[in-house]
């Protein structure tokens, strides 16, 4: 073997150990990300929901009525001072219009606080996650595109089937799709030339970079970011004290403004 060829195939050695390990990198860290956006991004969102959501909603509603009866307290005195009699119903619409903005914002926490207790109510057991968990790291392995990119369009339809089985937690759907992958002896070797290997490299690289990005602002943003917190049952039952202290103040603040407006109103 003359010395341009052995090293061609050190080259070539090299590039195979660093696509090998690029390879494993990137499934890492693609079912890492793909972990946390499906599950922990979803499951913390309803355990938070569920310990402290209701409060919070219960908080808004509150704000949002004594915000409403102080503009209806204010429209009713700026009628009086018109020497006006005050179109209470007028103003009753006036103020609701005003107001559907903050309406939506309460339909809306209602709405995930519900889609919370779904979520909680029904979580598949540890040993089916760590069932879903390999199963989708396996299939990866063997259909995601950046993995294998001479996959035929069946090939990209099934990973596409893949993603939607693990995020419905349809663990038999994935074993038939594994069995299937079996049985049509999918398992093919990929031959690529050192520049296509070079340029693989390249492009795993890319990919792993922006995977690493994504990951670690996951971590910095809601509610990967507040995960402790959310376990720590002193500071859940703090935070549900002084959620209800405002509640409280809010509430003064109704009872007061209704008192104002009834007396405005001879009701």
């Amino acid at each position: 073997m003359n010395k341009k060829t052995l090293a061609l195939t050190e080259e070539n050695e090299k590039l195979n150990k660093k696509l090998a390990q690029l390879n494993g990198e990137f499934l890492d860290l693609f079912t890492r990300h793909k972990e946390m956006v499906d599950d922990e991004y979803v499951i913390l969102t309803s355990l938070y929901l569920e310990k402290l959501g209701c409060f919070q909603l219960e908080l808004l509603q509150k704000k949002t009525e004594a915000a409403r009866l102080k503009m209806k307290m204010s429209m009713i005195q700026s009628a009086i001072n018109r020497d006006e009699h005050p179109d209470l119903p007028a103003i009753e619409n006036l103020v609701n219009i005003r107001f559907q903005e903050y309406y939506a914002e309460i339909e809306a926490q209602a709405a995930a606080l519900d889609q919370a207790k779904k979520v909680l109510s029904h979580l598949v057991s540890a040993e089916d996650t760590l069932k879903l968990k390999e199963l989708f790291r396996v299939l990866c392995k063997r259909l995601h595109p950046d993995l294998n990119p001479t996959q035929t369009e069946d090939e990209k339809d099934l990973f596409t089937k893949v993603k939607a089985a693990y995020e419905l937690n349809k663990i038999h759907e994935l074993q038939n799709i594994l069995l299937y992958l079996d049985e049509t002896n999918n398992d093919k070797k990929q031959l690529f030339s050192t520049n296509e290997k070079i340029a693989r490299v390249e492009h795993l690289e890319n990919n792993i970079k922006s995977l690493q990005c994504k990951i670690a602002q996951l971590h910095e943003a809601f509610p990967l970011n507040v995960k402790e917190l959310i376990f720590d049952e002193k500071y859940i039952v703090e935070k549900q004290e002084e959620l209800r202290n405002d509640i409280e103040k809010f509430d003064e603040q109704i009872a007061k403004y209704l008192d104002i407006i009834n007396l405005m109103t001879d009701e």
